[in-house]
């Protein structure tokens, strides 16, 4: 995929997608983590392999951390991407997973759909005064495409990001922080950080979480793994401190 993270392509994720109980918001299945009474709210964009148990627990650090309602609306109606496309090493999985993205993980669709779901949870959490969202990997372009002029949100964000394009930058008018681990392209997340610091009306945060894997704050995230357990409880304490600051 063109402008997808390589990284992405070769790692498995670790365990196993859940069902969870969940509410409907926007015709969409929707995990609500939190107080769905605070003046808070965050959307959680997941990665392209679902509803996670560690995607879900992120969504729960973030309500902890900030007193607010977490949403993870199920983007792909659990159409995730199978674990045994990856790594991506011949041209079978390589087709299926083109055709899933065009299926299920089109940028355009779901950029509308994350519009629908904030209009909605609007109405449906009224004391939420403002909210933020953040994505991973394909979730995190998600969120980039929408913190561009009128955005519903006060605030945005994208970890292990992909599909990185500085483009998406100039168009943004909210406060932004990426995350990145150290497989990504280092010259894609220094082109990103140049663009970004430049805007100086707007408030913005780049971080290297260089000893971790692409995914490890979403469906790749091993908590087996101490260092990975540590700096997962770090970066989604970092994404709700930087939030906390404009919500």
């Amino acid at each position: 995929m063109s402008g997808f993270n390589k990284a992405c392509c070769t790692r498995t994720p670790v365990g196993t997608s859940q069902s969870v109980p969940v509410s409907k918001i926007a015709d969409l299945d929707v995990y609500v983590a939190g107080n769905t009474s605070a003046k808070r709210g965050v959307i959680l964009v997941y990665d392209i392999f679902g509803l996670y148990p560690q995607t879900l627990k992120g969504a729960d650090r973030l309500s902890e951390h900030l007193d607010a309602v977490t949403l993870v609306p199920d983007f792909l109606r659990g159409a995730q991407a199978d674990p045994s496309w990856f790594p991506m090493d011949n041209q079978e999985k390589k087709e299926a997973f083109g055709k899933f993205f065009t299926d299920h993980a089109s940028l355009e669709k779901n950029t509308e759909k994350l519009l629908e779901v904030v209009a909605e949870a609007k109405t449906k959490y009224p004391s939420v005064e403002k909210w933020a969202v953040v994505g991973l990997c394909w979730g995190g372009k998600l969120a980039a495409l929408v913190s561009g002029e009128n955005t519903p949100f006060a605030a945005s964000g994208q970890a292990h990001p992909s599909f990185l394009a500085p483009d998406d930058v100039k168009n943004m008018t909210i406060p932004h922080i990426v995350l990145a681990s150290g497989e990504e392209s280092k010259e894609e997340i220094a082109a990103y950080k140049e663009v970004l610091e430049a805007k100086k009306d707007i408030p913005s945060e780049i971080d290297l979480y260089d000893t971790q894997v692409h995914g490890w704050m979403g469906a790749r995230a091993d908590f087996n793994d101490e260092e990975n357990k540590k700096e997962f409880e770090r970066g989604y304490k970092q994404v709700a401190y930087f939030f906390g600051k404009f919500l």
